[in-house]
């Protein structure tokens, strides 16, 4: 609109270049801007001139998103068009127009003068922005032709691919869902990360190193498994992890017992605030949902990190941690803080060949208790730090004997229930029993949870079996953007997390705000806690933690300070530290650092790391690195060079340390695919992840289900719920997407902007999958012709209805797409598959505005009417039928 305004006050000022046509603002016309299969932007204004059609400029330019600017006084229009590189200049005062390393004398007639600004010749046009332009008066187009896809093009493309993926978050119950059934032997899918390498240091000479990890992920008796085999640096194996077992987020397994899962071997345990959760082997079953959290305010998230593999943990886009792999080849993050609300936990790892694997977790702290009526129950029975098969690698995760006491007990067994009075309000109940040593202690929980306005309250009162008594209460809460979460522990003679406590008292505080400095936003978090075993040993600890984004980088410092509360004259000194970490992106290459000082006892720098990855293509990587540990006095780099290839991902890498040491490695990552039948190398991770296989092909005789003649589609893009495949589909219509999360139904849908007929449309919307680890989901997407369903949506007295969200329902009722009303409530149904529909609002807008949610129109579209104009559909009171106008009542219908 800015440009059209100035090309409307630069007519005024300016004089016509010999042209003695005139625009006369009846004979203008309206062109809509389509190139391929999108249409851009709200038109252009065109007029016919004596040398054809001439385009309104400063529509032109904001159809396309041109960063051009016209020079009022000097008669200029300048900028740059698709890429930088390709400047242009029209210099009305002189006649010459520049267009990349090319210019023209400006010929008479090119640029004329109309009530709106400049109208520039389509010819003149294409030429000076390189691109096809023909006008199409009588069909009111605007026909634009370009072999690579313009900027526009791409942001219309990402901006109805976004809205597609939106619709993906209907309620999901209406689609079909495509059944992956169980068998009693599904060949596993295998994970491999091999290393080697060799090392020198001054102290001990030369060292070879070997090591592996194999992840495996199939199915044997109709039940799930997977499996983790780890090596020492000298190649023995050290730790190997077992566990079958099934999920199903719709609790139905165990027949009576509703359960979403069970598991057999090794088995990650029950975690409270009185028991300690560590896996082992054993057995669990719960009808919990699959993702929510058993503790009230904290949650751990634990797994599998193999050798020379990271993990980040954020939570709403706030970096918390991060760790590095070491010799158990896991990853934990405990005592992970929550706030009251929506907690979007996002774990991701690094692989050291540029690999990054997502592990997403929505927690919501205050609405997802226990449904009134409802019970919910999680049992298990299991050894503590124990490996299913340790005796046979000869050691487990606990690293010796189980020390003293219950911390690690030699049998665990717990039963947890927790029943919904109703929506705010639920008991639970915690039973455990441990044995260590011949000796055996059990205690029994009762709790309370309320919500109570915008906070969640929860007291609960134990006792063991020695006599021993405690309780408890917490409070999470959201005061306008403030954050604030309260808890006390006191116990009496009790054993809490495996050690007896004659007097313990523990109270912690805990703030989260968000600040802000000038126009930078911060996330500050505040912890403070008291430890009271008596006055002989109390300890305070104070924690705090300041986060932002500045220009793309997620940074976090932090600061820990800890005092010893004892009698008088036996204190130590005070510990206090500090660190920073950080990542982000400079151009293509990805930073992270971390740096660390210790302030008390005495002042010292500690480490600091910073390393580099940068993609030089789609095949090839480097990484980088330098870092100084200030208490070996040792400062160290390191780069590697990593190559993806089909089969396998290799990383080599280089270490050099100023202490004269230096070492030298190789890795190699691959996955062996047993889901079509034969052993085939893939650098794809299939045993811990989801997968879909889908083929597309077109329906010709639309039965829905593919016959011999009818070809495979290439080149399409799947959807896959909020993402978009990398890849596109082969030339047998094939295409692999993983690192889907396993038992979380996901909606796999075609992405029609890539397909090379804008007729054609899916059959199926969206198929829902529910993805498991190594198992690879198959399924068939047919496309068949389509067209579009226009109508507007108006009130009693005519006036368009805005912001109403309009379902399409196929023959069977079910929606298959959902639409918003514009400003002046027009709709548009784009590519609907042949076939018959019908409209209703959703339950919500109809409820907001008043009106009935069914509209009285059965629609048929098919090839002999691939443009259905509904007209205006007036919205009627609640007790009617929304009401149907003739097509004809649509403005602008004929074209």
């Amino acid at each position: 609109m800015a440009l059209a305004a100035a090309g409307a006050i630069g007519a005024w000022a300016a004089s016509p270049v010999t042209s003695s046509w005139t625009a006369n603002p009846e004979e203008q016309f309206l062109l809509d801007v389509n190139i391929r299969q999108l249409r851009l932007g709200d038109g252009v204004r065109a007029y016919q001139t004596p040398r054809g059609t001439c385009i309104v400029f400063g529509d032109f330019l904001t159809t396309l998103d041109m960063p051009m600017k016209i020079d009022l006084q000097s008669k200029k229009a300048s900028g740059w068009a698709f890429r930088e590189e390709n400047r242009i200049e029209i210099d009305r005062a002189v006649g010459v127009a520049k267009f990349g390393k090319q210019q023209e004398r400006i010929a008479d007639g090119a640029i004329s003068e109309s009530p709106e600004g400049w109208c520039v010749d389509s010819a003149s046009l294409a030429r000076w922005f390189g691109i096809g332009i023909t006008p199409q008066t009588a069909g009111s187009i605007l026909l634009l032709e370009s072999e690579a896809k313009l900027p526009v093009e791409l942001a219309r493309e990402r901006e109805q691919r976004a809205a597609r993926l939106q619709k993906a978050s209907m309620p999901l119950e209406g689609f079909p869902r495509v059944k992956l059934p169980y068998r009693m032997w599904r060949a596993p899918s295998l994970d491999f990360i091999v290393n080697a390498g060799v090392t020198y240091q001054a102290s001990n000479g030369m060292r070879v190193d070997r090591g592996a990890s194999v992840a495996a992920a199939g199915e044997i008796a109709r039940l799930s498994y997977d499996a983790m085999l780890t090596s020492d640096s000298k190649g023995r194996p050290q730790s190997l992890r077992l566990r079958a077992y099934r999920s199903d987020p719709d609790g139905e397994l165990l027949g009576p017992l509703h359960a979403t899962h069970f598991a057999v071997g090794d088995v990650n345990g029950l975690s409270s605030r009185l028991v300690g959760a560590a896996s082992g082997r054993g057995v669990e079953v719960t009808n919990r949902p699959l993702f929510n959290p058993v503790a009230f305010d904290r949650t751990r998230f634990e797994g599998d990190l193999p050798a020379g593999w990271d993990a980040e943990l954020y939570r709403n886009g706030e970096l918390l941690a991060f760790s590095r792999s070491d010799g158990t080849a896991r990853y934990v993050f405990d005592d992970v803080p929550m706030v009251y609300g929506d907690n979007r936990f996002e774990v991701i790892l690094y692989g050291p060949q540029g690999q990054r694997r997502s592990r997403l977790e929505t927690i919501n702290v205050g609405q997802n208790q226990v449904p009134g009526g409802k019970t919910w129950y999680w049992a298990g029975v299991s050894q503590p730090g124990r490996n299913l098969l340790s005796d046979i690698v000869g050691r487990d995760d606990g690293g010796g004997p189980p020390p003293s006491e219950f911390i690690r007990p030699d049998l665990q067994a717990a039963v947890q229930i927790e029943h919904g009075i109703d929506k705010r309000t639920s008991v639970g109940l915690l039973a455990t029993a441990l044995l260590a040593n011949n000796e055996r202690l059990t205690f029994v929980e009762g709790s309370v949870r309320r919500s109570i306005g915008p906070a969640l309250v929860e007291a609960a009162v134990a006792r063991d079996s020695n006599g021993g008594v405690a309780a408890r209460a917490q409070a999470i809460a959201k005061i306008g953007s403030v954050n604030i979460s309260a808890e006390t522990l006191i116990a009496n003679d009790f054993t809490l997390n495996g050690r007896r406590e004659g007097r313990y008292r523990d109270t912690r505080l805990s703030i989260d705000a968000p600040l802000k400095v000038g126009r930078q936003q911060f996330s500050a978090h505040g912890d403070v806690r008291l430890v009271d075993r008596g006055r002989a040993d109390r300890t305070l600890d104070a924690r705090g933690r300041l986060s932002t984004n500045f220009n793309g980088f997620n940074l976090t410092s932090m600061i820990n300070w800890q005092r010893r509360l004892g009698e008088s004259g036996g204190s130590p000194p005070d510990h206090l530290d500090v660190g920073l970490i950080g990542t982000g992106r400079v151009g293509d290459v990805r930073l992270r650092g971390e740096a660390s000082w210790d302030i008390k006892p005495e002042k010292r720098f500690r480490n600091a790391e910073l390393s580099a990855y940068w993609s030089a293509s789609d095949k090839a990587d480097w990484e980088g690195a330098i870092g100084y540990d200030a208490v070996y006095k040792r400062g160290r780099a390191r780069v590697s060079h990593i190559r993806r290839f089909n089969a396998v991902a290799a990383a080599a890498s280089l270490e050099a340390g100023t202490d004269g040491s230096f070492a030298a490695g190789i890795n190699l990552n691959f996955s062996l695919d047993a889901s079509a039948g034969a052993m085939r190398f893939t650098s794809q991770k299939l045993a811990s992840t989801g997968i879909v296989e889908a083929r597309v092909y077109r329906d010709l005789n639309d039965n829905g289900l593919r016959d011999e003649s009818e070809p495979w589609q290439q080149g399409a893009s799947i959807t896959t719920g909020q993402r978009v495949s990398e890849d596109l589909t082969n030339a047998e219509g094939k295409v692999r997407i993983g690192g889907l999360q396993p038992f979380t139904p996901v909606a796999i849908g075609i992405d029609a902007s890539t397909l090379d007929d804008p007729s054609l449309a899916p059959r199926k919307a969206l198929q829902i999958i529910v993805p498991r680890p190594g198992v690879a989901a198959k399924l068939e997407i047919g496309l068949v012709g389509s067209g579009d369903i226009e109508a507007i949506m108006v009130r009693q007295d005519g006036r368009g209805f805005e912001g109403l969200d309009v379902e399409l329902l196929d023959a069977e009722g079910k929606p298959v797409a959902v639409v918003r009303s514009d400003y002046d409530g027009f709709i548009l149904f784009e590519r609907v598959a042949y076939g018959r529909y019908t409209l209703r609002l959703t339950a919500g807008s109809a409820k907001v505005a008043g009106v009935a949610q069914a509209i009285d129109k059965l629609i048929e579209i098919g090839p002999e009417r691939t443009v259905i104009r509904l007209g205006a559909i007036r919205l009627m009171k609640a007790d009617t039928l929304a009401l149907v106008a003739p097509e004809a009542s649509l403005p602008g219908s004929a074209r």
